[in-house]
């Protein structure tokens, strides 16, 4: 606890930190006491104080916290600047601060104070009928208390209702970090989320949202408050959601922490949400909404048109978890920073506490802790080949040297505090390979503007009992493989170079004896195979006499590979592999330059081809317009158990409502 000089901002902590502190104000002597003991600092003080704390002072939203509902008019405490700018801070501060007040009602004043989304209510579908019925747990007094305290407050703000449901599930009190004691009310789901039919909801991939972050400078991390309770509920599904106590029965009328299919749809929504308005600078995991920009001044028109869409679609964000302008922001895990991510400092400290695991039990906590940070870690399978042996199945747990060895080795690796550049997709990569008897692994860097290459991201794995057969060679090409095959995402339709210390793979290059079939790409591309068919079908029927086609495919893909595209204008033999068939081998140097090239006309001649498409598409489609009343036909996809003779639609139904654009 630090005493500030009065030439500071104000800070003024919430009830939970007053109390956990044990701290009194005392307005009218202008006292704070700790403990009894009076924490004013002295006037000889000050002086000396005061350039050191207003170099260090660096105020955070997350350590403002609300005294029961925060005032209208956002003061200097709220707000933190971004920490790349020092010499505008008050400028800055000023903007973030002029912009909360504006938006003062999209901000949440205590936790029942939750917005209410514009959407249709939503449906809980289970795959039984029959009721769920559990009896209340026996709590102490103490938490009885507690939890008659906060169902008469969501009863209050309208989230719950009384009920005479046939459903029942039990409810209890769970730890709550901020408050430091068990004061967060939990609905054991369980018999219920059993009966929950699954949500297929694509969830968001990690990895996928931190390349959206790649080019930004300055980020805000925003927070629904109370974000499951936005989501209102069909009144047919409310008595699902029931949940009893020992003073009675009530059930939700919005969507309730703990129920199985709660992520999905709440994800779902604020997805949709952000489509619509066509947002390309936020995407958000579940309830944290993260804004990124460029720039200074493209970041406060951003926030601005975010805090637009909060007050249309009445969504409440809680003021004391979110940040905003930072050129330095905690996402998902990581700490992100103009174009680099490191490891969480405060999940890199829990993993350095880990004490050496004396179970199998133990030991998966620990790899499952460091498995979310893999990509931060260089030969990372090979770090870990020797716990992994203690995985099997059938096999005594014996923590050796070489184990303690592995597990300090990840430790130290981790601790280090690794950095990744992320990926730009404007910049060639460089895929590093290696491999060894064990394992291998793989590099992806990019270079920055100084040339100097960075990693992306780091991948390995331990080879398979068939693959530990393969010659070096082998081993080295399968690497190769491995790395293209998990850096696909970023190395699809893109230049790259790979660098590999093995020079027998330098025949990779040369070119002998070429074949017309290639087996690994039959069927990967409809397309070609539609184009052979019809090739075949003309071949086949050309002649007098019969021939099965499998005598014919062979000169129908040599004819195909050495044919000049309609639309790139060369054959695809010479972009894939530089030279022709019929060619005599040549130096790698003498074709590589009008390769290049035929491949960039190749690009954009096909671009073009498409662009002209789309044109034409565009130019006679007609979007179908349906209105209540209208009959329509429903075209069953992937139904299963169907057989050639099924109707391909279903219906006619009746439109009902129009739901969305």
């Amino acid at each position: 606890m630090y005493v500030l000089d009065h030439t500071l901002p104000y800070i003024i902590l919430g009830m939970p930190e007053l109390s956990k502190y044990d701290i009194t104000i005392d307005c009218s002597k202008q006292k704070i006491c700790q403990n009894g003991r009076n924490l004013n600092k002295s006037q000889n003080d000050k002086n000396h104080s005061n350039d050191k704390n207003k170099q260090n002072i660096s105020l955070h939203i997350s350590e403002c916290k609300q005294i029961n509902s925060h005032c209208s008019q956002t003061t200097e405490d709220q707000v933190n600047p971004p920490q790349s700018v020092t010499e505008n801070k008050c400028e800055l501060r000023k903007e973030v601060k002029d912009i909360i007040k504006n938006f003062d009602s999209v901000f949440s004043k205590d936790k029942y104070d939750v917005g209410a989304l514009i959407v249709e209510p939503q449906r809980i579908v289970l795959n039984s009928d029959l009721p769920v019925s559990l009896k209340p747990y026996r709590t102490s007094s103490v938490e009885e208390q507690e939890i008659k305290s906060q169902v008469e407050k969501l009863l209050q703000a309208g989230l719950i209702k009384e009920s005479n449901s046939p459903y029942s599930s039990p409810v209890t009190l769970a730890f709550k970090r901020d408050e430091g004691k068990k004061t967060r009310l939990c609905i054991d789901f369980r018999k219920l989320n059993a009966l929950c039919k699954s949500d297929s909801e694509p969830l968001p991939l990690m990895d996928s949202l931190l390349d959206k972050l790649s080019k930004a400078k300055f980020f805000s991390s925003l927070d629904l408050a109370s974000g499951y309770w936005h989501v209102p509920i069909h009144p047919k599904d409310t008595e699902k959601l029931a949940f009893c106590a020992n003073f009675g029965l009530y059930e939700w009328c919005r969507l309730p922490f703990g129920i199985k299919v709660a992520p999905a749809i709440f994800n779902r929504l604020i997805r949709r949400i952000l489509t619509k308005y066509k947002i390309d600078f936020a995407c958000n995991y579940f309830d944290d909404i993260i804004v990124y920009s460029s720039s200074e001044l493209e970041h406060w028109k951003h926030l601005k048109t975010i805090f637009e869409i909060c007050e249309t679609e009445n969504i409440k964000l809680k003021l004391s978890k979110c940040v905003f302008a930072q050129a330095k922001i905690s996402f998902l895990g990581n700490e992100i920073e103009q174009g680099k991510v490191s490891p969480n400092n405060a999940n890199i400290e829990t993993i350095k506490k880990l004490q050496p695991p004396t179970n199998v039990k133990e030991l998966q906590r620990f790899l499952g802790s460091v498995n979310v940070y893999n990509k931060f870690i260089p030969q990372y399978a090979k770090l870990r080949y020797p716990l992994n042996q203690l995985l099997k199945k059938d096999v005594k747990f014996n923590w050796t040297n070489e184990c303690q060895d592995a597990f300090d080795k990840l430790k130290e690796t981790l601790t280090t505090k690794p950095v990744l550049n992320l990926y730009n997709p404007d910049v060639i990569c460089h895929v590093f390979v290696d491999a060894s008897q064990k394992s291998v692994g793989a590099v992806l860097k990019q270079p920055d503007a100084s040339d100097i290459l960075h990693p992306i991201a780091y991948h390995s794995r331990t080879l398979r009992d068939y693959e530990k057969n393969y010659a070096i060679t082998e081993l080295e090409c399968l690497a190769i493989v491995d790395a293209l095959d998990k850096f696909y995402y970023y190395l699809h339709g893109q230049k790259f170079v790979i660098h590999t210390d093995h020079a027998a793979l330098v025949w990779l290059k040369n070119v002998k004896n070429l074949r017309a079939n290639h087996p690994q790409t039959n069927g990967k591309v409809e397309r070609v195979n539609q184009s052979l068919v019809t090739r075949l079908k003309c071949k086949n029927n050309s002649t007098s006499t019969k021939v099965p086609w499998t005598k014919l495919l062979e000169s129908v893909t040599n004819e195909y590979n050495l044919t000049p595209h309609s639309i790139t204008k060369y054959p695809p033999a010479y972009l894939l592999l530089g030279t022709l068939p019929y060619d005599s081998p040549i130096c790698q140097n003498s074709y590589y330059e009008p390769v290049n090239e035929a491949r960039n006309l190749a690009l954009q001649r096909t671009i073009d081809y498409h662009n002209k498409n789309k044109i034409r598409y565009d130019a006679r489609f007609v979007d179908k317009k349906f209105n209540p009343g209208d009959l329509v036909v429903y075209e069953d996809f992937h139904y299963p158990n169907t057989r050639k003779l099924t109707p391909p639609f279903s219906g006619p139904y009746e439109v009902i409502k129009q739901c969305s654009e």
